[in-house]
């Protein structure tokens, strides 16, 4: 079985990681601004004078706002009021109240509220919970969001809430992936390294590892070393391989950290130089789309 077949995934954005999440949840500050065909309603005016309250940290005044427009049935400031009960912020948390707010969004086709949603019924782990979740990424995936797409792929790859399916869940980490989502990137290259859901392609697959890797991601940086070192789907280059097994080993990545133990021993003084210089030129890349 491919590894992380079940996810751990505790990445967050906006607010911090509390527990595990299948992907993460997705604060107002980061894509409010860029769903504007959501906000170009009558009600413009007063949304954004709840956005400016929050981006002055008046949170209490920005929730006051968004909650009198979520009422009034405006699918942001209800996908908002659910990210600031969820986040505890300008109001106290409260989950459910989230769930609640989310789900007003997502029967509205919000997808950022579907996905969320989708989050809140997965962490319950209940058989119903999980294929109600399934619906609500798919609707999102649909829609182009990549997070979703990533995380019904997982649901696919471990069978929960739908029928497991690897070459379903190939399909959705390479949409996810080609829009530059860089776990589904790490995804694609253990996929194509295990032939699990596609033939296996061991250039392929390095081919995936180095696009996440670029962006930063330290597993991703891990298995990139892992190949240079090995020479698999690539050829041999342990400067290479120490670069890259230096840069996740800087993240805590413990795999990286006893590979770059291994290299050290078996490599010139230049070529542990010439690694140090590449990997202190290393700047990670914006994701691009495919």
């Amino acid at each position: 079985m491919c590894e992380e077949a079940l996810p751990s995934l505790d990445d967050r954005i906006g607010g911090g990681t509390r527990r595990d999440r299948f992907i993460f949840r997705i604060s107002p500050l980061l894509f409010a601004m860029q769903l504007l065909v959501w906000l170009i309603t009558p009600a413009w005016a007063d949304f954004m004078e709840g956005w400016q309250a929050y981006q002055r940290g008046e949170f209490e005044t920005a929730f006051k706002h968004w909650v009198v427009l979520g009422e009034e049935g405006d699918a942001v400031a209800q996908y908002n009021v659910g990210v600031m009960y969820d986040e505890g912020t300008g109001v106290a948390r409260n989950t459910e109240r989230a769930a609640d707010w989310w789900h007003r969004a997502a029967v509205q086709g919000h997808p950022l509220a579907q996905h969320n949603l989708a989050l809140f019924l997965i962490e319950r782990a209940q058989e119903a919970d999980l294929e109600l979740a399934a619906h609500r990424l798919q609707q999102a995936a649909s829609a182009g969001f990549a997070p979703s797409q990533y995380s019904l792929g997982k649901l696919f790859a471990a069978g929960l809430g739908v029928e497991r399916d690897d070459e379903r869940a190939f399909a959705l980490f390479l949409q996810a992936g080609k829009a530059g989502f860089v776990k589904a990137q790490y995804n694609l290259g253990k996929l194509y390294r295990d032939g699990r859901g596609v033939e296996a392609d061991a250039t392929k697959s390095v081919s995936w590892f180095s696009q996440a890797a670029d962006q930063g991601y330290a597993k991703a940086q891990e298995k990139l070393a892992t190949r240079y070192a090995e020479g698999e789907g690539v050829e041999k280059d342990l400067v290479e391989a120490l670069k890259w097994a230096t840069l996740a080993a800087r993240e805590g990545h413990p795999a990286a950290q006893q590979r770059r133990r291994e290299l050290l021993t078996v490599m010139t003084k230049g070529e542990i130089l010439e690694a140090e210089r590449r990997g202190g030129a290393f700047q990670p890349r914006t994701p691009t789309q495919n």
